[in-house]
């Protein structure tokens, strides 16, 4: 079963001055080590060594979607995998945010669009076709 501990945090963001994924992404500062000192860009890298492994699917949780670009291996595993993390069922270094996404109370609402694992290489956000297409062409662009 996949679990993780390190989910990065970002919204959807048009920033034509960046290139590859930053180009519609803005992640936000976590502030543990685990994701700094280029942990991102080697996750990405890993990530488009297998590029050919990995697969889209949606997901319906709580009347939303989420859509999720992973490797065809981890795919009879998200939706468990989506559900533990929306039920804060594991000890995470940051917060992901993702459980009021999905769970939404008057006071705790999320402000996140996309989130990644960098530990299993998962990447997951609300459903946006209009991202999700610029993010197929984004993803294999290695700059």
């Amino acid at each position: 079963m996949l679990t993780t501990s390190l989910i990065q945090r970002g919204k959807f963001k048009s920033r034509p001055e960046k290139v590859g994924i930053d180009n519609i992404l803005l992640f936000d500062y976590m502030g543990s080590s685990e994701f700094e000192w280029g942990a991102l860009p080697k996750a990405l890298a890993d990530m488009r060594k297998n590029i050919t492994e990995y697969t889209y699917m949606d997901v319906p949780m709580n009347g939303k979607v989420i859509t999720v670009f992973c490797n065809n291996k981890h795919k009879p595993d998200i939706k468990i995998y989506l559900q533990s993390l929306a039920e804060n069922k594991w000890y995470l270094q940051e917060y992901s945010d993702f459980n009021y996404y999905i769970y939404p109370t008057e006071h705790c609402k999320s402000y996140t669009d996309f989130w990644w694992d960098i530990q299993n290489h998962i990447m997951f956000w609300r459903k946006d076709n209009e991202f999700e297409k610029k993010f197929k062409v984004l993803i294999e662009i290695k700059n």
